[in-house]
């Protein structure tokens, strides 16, 4: 029974710890692309489209 419960409890923190670790990742390669013109947020396929009224910058971190 020690061991069934010890087994669930690795598996449990195993996958808790691979979920972390690729959210950390996803955001540290994010960017943020924001309108020249309104100082708005847009996405990158209107950034891509419009490259010279547009810019990115880097997310900051949540910690």
């Amino acid at each position: 029974m020690k061991y069934l419960l010890t087994s669930i409890l690795i598996v449990c923190f195993s996958i808790a710890s691979s979920m972390a670790q690729t959210k950390s990742s996803k955001s540290r390669n994010s960017k943020q692309y924001r309108s020249a013109e309104t100082g708005r947020y847009v996405t990158k396929t209107t950034a891509t489209k419009n490259p010279s009224t547009t810019y990115s910058t880097s997310r900051k971190s949540k910690k």
